[in-house]
């Protein structure tokens, strides 16, 4: 999804004092802007039809003329015209999810497992004979990590918002995006391994190179000594 960075910019400032009333404080280490990004670009990037039934939920909780005032609002906001007042947003916000997709619901919650999930660090020495081998534990207990994380209390209440309350359908929600991140993991474990044999072919003369793996809920330092 494409966001015009002054867009979100312009917004950050507004859906921080949102926040600071509707959700749970966060660890000091995550500012408010990385909080919000996903949930803004669902906002700003919802298709015609999504966008007819959350200006139509909208109108029935709120009424005809809150619905157009938030229509003549959206469209203004993401024009980058104006910023929406806390009430509004509040209101876009309690519809959201009963105009998502599932798979964008668990799309939303794996970003923000990875954000702000506890991340691994290691550092490992191997060599360039057998660096595969060593380095398959640390891998496989940090994609194990991705799919048993306990999510932290901000987590617990984002999912119940994208379940609606259904926490059967939060169970699937998560291990779906549990799933995803491992997948994730895989992948980019396939692309580091090949950037290190290329990085290995290239090193003449050297006995040691560094490269940093980065898996979505930790990192490996590898050092790689020629024998």
């Amino acid at each position: 999804m494409e966001i015009i960075i002054p867009v979100i910019l312009a917004i950050v400032a507004a859906f921080y004092f949102f926040n600071r009333s509707h959700f749970s404080p966060l660890p000091r280490r995550v500012s408010r802007a990385t909080e919000n990004t996903e949930l803004i670009k669902v906002l700003l990037n919802l298709d015609d039809e999504s966008l007819k039934k959350l200006f139509h939920l909208y109108g029935e909780q709120f009424g005809d003329g809150a619905a157009r005032y938030a229509r003549q609002t959206y469209l203004k906001w993401k024009a980058g015209e104006v910023r929406p007042n806390r009430e509004t947003f509040r209101r876009f916000l309690l519809q959201l999810p009963k105009v998502m997709s599932f798979d964008l619901k668990c799309e939303v919650l794996r970003e923000l497992r990875e954000a702000y999930c506890a991340r691994d660090s290691h550092r490992l020495t191997v060599y360039t004979d057998n660096w595969k081998e060593p380095l398959r534990p640390l891998v496989e207990s940090i994609i194990e990590k991705a799919e048993s994380a306990e999510l932290p209390p901000f987590l617990q209440q984002r999912l119940r918002w994208l379940a609606e309350e259904d926490m059967e359908i939060a169970q699937v929600i998560l291990a779906k995006s549990q799933a995803r991140q491992s997948l994730e993991a895989l992948s980019m474990l396939k692309e580091e391994f090949s950037n290190i044999e290329h990085l290995l072919d290239n090193t003449v003369g050297r006995r040691q190179v560094t490269h940093v793996l980065r898996l979505p809920l930790g990192t490996i330092t590898l050092k790689i000594r020629k024998r």
